[in-house]
This record gives C-alpha cells, structure tokens and sequence, in this order.
C-alpha cells in the first residue's frame, strides 16, 4: 500500500490535536473554566461541537469539511458567549505545577509511543472486525459528504437508507489527511490518549483529595498522569485489542466529565457554568459512544445519592432540606430513568443482545476485579495500580470520606456482572463486554492509586530524605513501566500483523497490495463475504462492495442473490436474479479460502466456483473473480 509521509502523518496529528481540543477549549474558556479542567473537559466538548456540527451541515445540505468543523466551532463559540452573559462564576480547577505537567506529558508518550512504534506502521492494517466497520465509515462520509449521527447507520443496511449510528469520532477522524490506516491510526490514538490521560489527571485531585506536599515537586495530578499512560487496561488498549475506536474515545472522556460531576455535587459554587459544561461533554460522550454517557451516570449515582442523604440529615428546616434535596434527587431520577429506558428501548437491542463470550465464575472475576487482572490486556502493571488503589481506598476510609470506596463498588459490579454473563443484566449497555467495562474500573483505579502514591512519597520523603525517596520513586516506576509495556508491545503488533499464515486476518500484506489495483480493474460491485478482505476493499481503495461490513441487515436483492447462489455457480440465472446483480451492479467475486471467521451465510461465496469465471487479480489466500454477465446466457 502507499505509504503515509512523515510530512502528512505529523499533519495529520496536528490536525487531530487542534479539532479535539481548540473547539471544546474555546468554548470552556468563554464560561470562565480554565486550566487543568478546561484541558480534561475540551475534547468531549469538541466532539459535542463537531458531532453537532455534522448533524447540522447534513440538515442544510452542506458537504462535510474542514470548513464546516471551523463554521461549527464558531457557532459554539457564539453560544458560549450568549451563556457567559448569564453566568459568573466557574467550577475551581485543580492546580498543576510544572513537574505535574511534565509527568502527564511523561503519561502521554508512555500511552501513545509503544503502541505506535508496534504497529510496524501508521499504515499498518488493523485485524479487527469493528476496526472494518470504522473503515467503511470513514469512506462513506468521503462518499456521501456526511458525517451526520442520522446517516452513518446505513452502512449496516444493504438498502442504504439513512439510520442512527453516533459518529462524534467520525466527524473528526474524516477530516485527517493520509491513508485510510493512518487516519484512523493517528485519529484513534490521539483521542484515546490525550483525554483519558488529562481526565485522570484532573479525577484524581478531585476523587483523593490528598492533603500531602507535593512529592519531588508533583502532585497527584502528575503522578495520575503518569499511571494512566502506563495501565494496560485503558481506551489505547481497547481500540488497538478489539476494533473498539469510538467506544475507547468516549471512555477516554469518562474520568474528565467524572471529576466535574463531583465537583458539582461537592460544591455550590459555580454550579451554572459547571452544569452546562458537563451538559455539553456528555452530549460529545455520547456522539462517541452512548455508553460511556452512562457509565458516567453510573459512577455518578454513589455521589448524588449522598448529596441526597445529607440534605435530608441536615439540621434545617423542612423546605430547606427539600430544596437543598432537589437537585441531586432530581438529578438520581434522570440518571436512573435514562438507564432504564436504554435497557427497555427498542433502540439499545443491538447492545443489550451480546453475550459475553468468555464467561467466568463469580469468585474469579471478582477477585480479577478487585486485584486488577482484567480481562482488557491482564498485565502485573495493572496489578500493582490496582493494589495501590486498595490502599488509597483505605487511606479515604480513615478520613472519614466514603465515597471513592463507593464509586470503585459500582465499577467493580459492573465489571463482574459483565465477566459472569451478565446475569444481573445491569452490564447489557456495555454489550455484556468485560475489556469495556475494564476500562472503566481503571479510570477509578489509577486516580486512587496516585494518591496513595502521593502520600506514601511524602511519608517517606519525610523519614528517609529527598534522595532516597526519588530512589524509591524511580524504582517503582520501572517496575510498573517493564510489565506495561512488556504486555502492549506483543499484543499490538500480533493485532497488526499482515504477513500470511497468521490468522486471523481479514487480508494479508499480498492482499493488500492486490486491493490497491482493483479500482483501476474493477468496473462494477464485488460481492463476497464481510469476512474476507472484499469489504475492506471499500475502505482501504473505495471499491463498491455489497457488504462493506459483518452483520449487515440484508436487502431484498441481496437476500435473493444469496438464496439462489446456485444458480451464480451453474452460470444459470433467472430473470429475478438477473435483475437484482443488474441494481446491486455486482460484477465480481471475492473469495478467500482463510476468512476472518467463518460465517454460515457467507461461507459459500468462499467456496463456490461460478462456471465461465475469469481471475482478474490473486494473491495469498484471495482472488478476484470477473463473473458471467446475465447477457452471456442469451
């Protein structure tokens, strides 16, 4: 394949950069929030603007481009402005030294570089299934000039009618230049990354509340920086291990929109910029990925029931409390009454269906909860962050502050009903899926973990001397940072890895250069199956295809081609059929004797030998078949 130029990869991230954060920290500057905060917070906020943005420049029959991202950050900032006039005052953001700088800089390389360096390439072709949807998506928004959330859903439709699907990341992944590969690489790094790193930072000042001097100069914003980019249980992991792009950056976003909700409930003051802010993230979490919106709820629940009992405990009188009450009660009511209704809605069946493929007893996963092997990329790193959040829970106990072991309870729940096969049913809107759900312990864990870091560096600064204690720091580090990145490296380049003979693979380093010459080959549709490298010929090349991705909901025509492929491989077709290859334009066959996974209604498109085929193009496993016209039966 034609390989990415430094040039255009390093445009390509600086683009990424400046769209995920300049629109969210333009608006978040003009209500007054600032800071560490306001950096946390930008990306979920920018993709609340550009998803938005998308939806609008669909509506208006706008095609799609930089220059609609731009009209729509300008639109946000206009509404930023109009709020700003009915606010002012801000949620307080927590203070970061320079050192705290430095080591959430440190966190975002360790998150980012061994991840990258192992893919081989930034054109390297990921071997995931969800990793071909992603694909598909971002060609069809090059094709059809949208990237509105009402449109996207028709890839998964052989009609192509317009249908949901949240394309907050596709909006912006769409804008990069480079390979297809490269921009979803480049996208998908730079927005699990950068968000989940500063959100953890910012979660942990607010969830620890350590009362510790910094430690060698850093905080435990720092010191959470750090941690996150070196656990391997986090948003880099999900979408490099399983295809996850949107649902890893939305979970990226998760600990930011956290730390501002507690924030919220712990203090009165600047409450109004504050929800509207958290408002907007949401609203950009959920462009993302829906679920992250309510894993937030979720953790937000333990916090607002609290805020609840103590306005109802309050020596006042009886209205006082009830209004003192209102608001978080108001607030429980919503966050329960949109978990629920996702659960009964017609619309969350494609989620709430899956079933956890690995199911484990109920001692093991919670023993893997509660120790830190998750199912997301088990590491001893993981481990030793895990058993450091123990004891920050302990150490919050001891104050008197209940509510951290609160927030891990209601992550561990969900990660354990999600590793049992989700007899709770409450993991179903994270699609019973345990690698999600670790996702969202660890953004509890590392915050937890950092402060009890913090206070054990002081401690032993303050018994042992400065020295001694940077000793101590170092050699922790390392012996988080070897395991980490001993356990990534491995499993990122085994997930990449397109050299034949290495299954599972949708197409090999050959097929890849062979889908590269079809466009110049090929003048009408192929049709194969999802499995094979047929659908990733739309994504990488813009061949049309007749399953761009797996699961597809069949139309007429394409459910009559696969029901009479017999009379395909006898060269004997009916009128009927005739006519539905004439509208679906299906001139060719993919085929490929080792498929991704095998599939009962596709697996004869691999097997069958249509008399009067040519080859048009073969290597590795795959050809590429010119199929007999209807008018060569006549």
């Amino acid at each position: 394949m034609t390989e990415t130029s430094p040039a255009v990869a390093l445009a390509a991230t600086l683009l990424a950069l400046a769209l995920l954060v300049a629109p969210g920290w333009l608006l978040l500057h003009l209500v007054r929030i600032r800071g560490l905060l306001a950096a946390a917070l930008a990306p979920a906020c920018s993709t609340a603007v550009l998803g938005c943005g998308a939806i609008l420049a669909q509506l208006a029959g706008v095609r799609w481009s930089l220059v609609a991202a731009l009209g729509a950050a300008a639109a946000g900032a206009v509404l930023a402005l109009v709020v700003r006039r009915f606010t002012s005052q801000a949620p307080e953001s927590p203070r970061a030294s320079a050192a705290d700088v430095a080591l959430i800089g440190a966190g975002l390389l360790l998150a980012v570089v061994p991840a990258l360096l192992s893919t081989g390439s930034l054109d390297a072709y990921l071997q995931r299934w969800d990793a071909v949807f992603h694909l598909a998506a971002l060609r069809f928004i090059e094709d059809s000039g949208s990237a509105s959330s009402l449109t996207l859903g028709a890839l998964s439709y052989g009609d192509g009618g317009a249908a949901l699907y949240p394309a907050g990341w596709h909006a912006l992944g769409s804008l990069l230049p480079g390979s297809p590969t490269a921009a979803l690489t480049i996208g998908a790094s730079v927005t699990a990354a950068l968000p989940w790193v500063l959100g953890c930072a910012v979660l942990a000042a607010e969830l620890t509340r350590v009362r510790a001097r910094p430690f060698l100069g850093a905080g435990v914003a720092g010191v959470a920086g750090l941690l996150a980019g070196l656990v391997t249980a986090a948003p880099m992991s999900l979408w490099i291990g399983w295809g996850h792009v949107p649902n890893a950056a939305g979970l990226a976003m998760l600990p930011g929109a956290l730390a501002l909700g507690l924030r919220l409930v712990r203090a009165g003051s600047g409450r109004p910029a504050g929800v509207i802010a958290l408002l907007v993230a949401l609203l950009g979490m959920g462009l993302a990925h829906p679920n992250t919106v309510l894993a937030a709820g979720a953790l937000l629940l333990p916090a607002l029931a609290g805020a609840v009992l103590r306005a109802i405990r309050a020596p006042a009188s009886a209205s006082g409390r009830t209004r003192a009450a209102l608001a978080p009660g108001l607030a429980v009511v919503v966050v329960v009454g949109v978990l629920a209704a996702f659960l009964l809605s017609p619309v969350a069946a494609a989620v709430t269906g899956y079933a956890s493929s690995e199911i484990e007893p109920v001692g093991t996963a919670a023993l893997d909860a509660v120790t830190g092997w998750y199912r997301l990329w088990p590491s001893w790193a993981g481990v030793a962050v895990a058993v450091l959040a123990l004891i920050g829970v302990a150490l919050a106990l001891r104050q008197g502050r209940r509510m951290p072991a609160a927030v891990l309870l209601v992550a561990w729940l969900l990660y354990i009903d999600a590793a049992t096969g989700g007899h709770l049913q409450i993991s179903r809107l994270w699609y019973t899926s345990p690698a999600r759900l670790s996702v969202v312990v660890t953004a509890v864990v590392v915050p937890l973990a950092a402060g009890t870091l913090v206070a054990a560096g002081a401690r032993w600064r303050d018994r042992f001397g400065t020295v001694a204690a940077a000793l101590g720091a170092t050699v922790l580090l390392l012996a988080i940072t070897v395991p980490s990145v001993a356990a990534r490296t491995p499993r990122t380049a085994n997930v990449f890895d397109d050299s034949p003979g290495n299954p599972p693979q949708f197409v090999t380093s050959g097929e890849l250069e062979m889908i590269e010459t079809l466009p110049d080959l090929l003048d009408g549709a192929l049709l194969g199956s999802p499995f094979s490298g047929a659908a990733s010929a739309y994504g990488l090349a813009g061949v049309p295809v007749t399953f761009p991705v797996a699961g597809q909901v069949w139309s007429s025509d394409q459910r009559l081609v696969m029901e009479n492929l017999d009379q395909l491989e006898a060269g004997q077709l009916s009128s009927e059929v005739c006519e539905a290859l004439d509208r679906l334009d299906i001139r060719y066959l993919y085929q490929d004797t080792e498929p991704y996974q095998a599939d009962n209604r596709y697996e004869p498109l691999d097997r069958m030998s249509p008399a009067g085929a040519t080859v048009v193009a073969e290597a590795d496993t795959a050809r590429v078949l010119d199929l007999p016209t209807c008018r060569d039966q006549t």
